[in-house]
């Protein structure tokens, strides 16, 4: 599995970076459809809140896309890290039934 961190170390830092590469790694090592996965994190205009978004490349050319707000960085990391799994599986659930 490849996981593409992007833009994170400009604007959070390399530990943020290497924060978000464990957590989303930690979160999909189970699945075995997984081929890769991408992550970003961004301000929100204001500067209040940060978003990050994950795009997961699944066999057979699926794909899952997971975003959380937080209220820093390692807060949308974490949500988005909680919710990555599940909708994996529901993504492979559908694919498999179809």
């Amino acid at each position: 599995m490849k996981i593409q961190v992007t833009e994170i170390a400009r604007t959070f830092g390399r530990q943020t970076r290497a924060y978000a590469e464990y957590r989303i790694f930690s979160s999909l090592a189970r699945f075995s459809i997984v081929q890769e996965a991408t992550v970003s994190l961004t301000p929100d205009d204001r500067g209040r809140t940060v978003v990050c978004s994950v795009v997961v490349g699944l066999d057979r050319g699926m794909s899952v896309r997971v975003s959380a707000r937080g209220r820093h960085a390692y807060d949308a990391v974490n949500r988005v890290a909680q919710r990555i799994g599940p909708a994996v599986r529901r993504r492979t659930a559908v694919a498999l039934t179809a």
